[in-house]
């Protein structure tokens, strides 16, 4: 399973790991760092069985890439546009540098929407690719950025340092954010093995909703911050989870239109092309 890098964004895997839930459908998952991009090419190449990363997964479809969703965790992004105190509004972002873990990665996309629902013009700011979000943290930290896009639990990591949190996605944006992505072949010759990658997400989403405080406790342990941020970050993830694992067809499509209109996709793409819940809903 490759991630993008390891923040409590990704909690729902890490849990599943360290409280057995994997083991417990008989998985042996390594979970790996890898830009959301190369594990596109990875699942293409075999080198990577599942990755979460249900929005680029839709333009490499677009482009040929025989690839499946088959699950939703998250019905929204959870991106942070960061900046310093001093700043009094998005629009001072403005001739000014803000980090992005990639260019044309959703940390941008997200930004630049966030950007713009501020008042401010994208084509106005210059976007720095950093590499990942643990970098833009640390850019902004540094002062080398005039802000950055984050997530949990960076987001609340800057907050608590005094640093001004000028918006966030969640509340601009619904869309099938989090999942599973899977070869298509993969789907056609281990259907087992992903029903039990399905089935150790439902039961993961379950747990965490359901054990709030030993929850909270791991988040703050093995992603090493505060309590309340821990808490804050739970309280993000929980927001917008989806316990079903599945987004109507509706919705999904009006991502997908979405996504071509604003030149994300290079054509049309139909929600039950790319995306199929017909093995998570065949689990028993």
């Amino acid at each position: 399973m490759a991630l993008s890098v390891r923040n409590v964004v990704f909690l729902p895997f890490y849990y599943a790991k360290d409280a057995k839930i994997f083991a417990k459908h008989a998985l042996n998952v390594e979970l790996i760092q890898m830009r959301s991009d190369l594990q596109l090419a990875g699942l293409a190449s075999g080198e990577v069985d599942y990755t979460p990363s249900v929005g680029p997964a839709g333009a490499a479809f677009a482009n040929g890439l025989p690839v499946k969703a088959l699950a939703v965790l998250y019905r929204a992004p959870l991106f942070s546009l960061v900046g310093p105190a001093s700043l009094s509004s998005v629009k001072n972002l403005e001739g000014k540098k803000v980090a992005v873990s990639r260019i044309g990665s959703e940390s941008h996309r997200y930004g630049s929407l966030i950007i713009e629902s501020g008042g401010a013009d994208p084509r106005k700011v210059t976007f720095i690719q950093t590499g990942s979000t643990t970098v833009s943290l640390t850019a902004i930290q540094q002062g080398s950025v005039d802000g950055a896009v984050l997530s949990p639990p960076f987001t609340g990591i800057m907050a608590e340092k005094g640093f001004k949190i000028l918006g966030r996605s969640r509340s601009l944006a619904e869309a099938p954010w989090l999942g599973l992505v899977v070869h298509r072949q993969k789907v056609e010759q281990q259907p087992e093995q992903i029903r039990n990658m399905l089935r150790s997400m439902r039961d993961v989403t379950a747990v965490i909703r359901r054990d709030k405080a030993a929850v909270v406790s791991y988040i703050e342990k093995n992603f090493k911050v505060s309590p309340a941020n821990a808490s804050a970050s739970y309280d993000d993830i929980i927001g917008v989870m989806v316990d079903s694992l599945t987004l109507s067809d509706k919705h999904i499509q009006e991502y997908l239109d979405g996504s071509y209109q604003r030149g994300e996709l290079p054509k049309p793409i139909a929600a039950s092309e790319m995306f199929d819940f017909s093995l998570l809903r065949s689990l028993k």
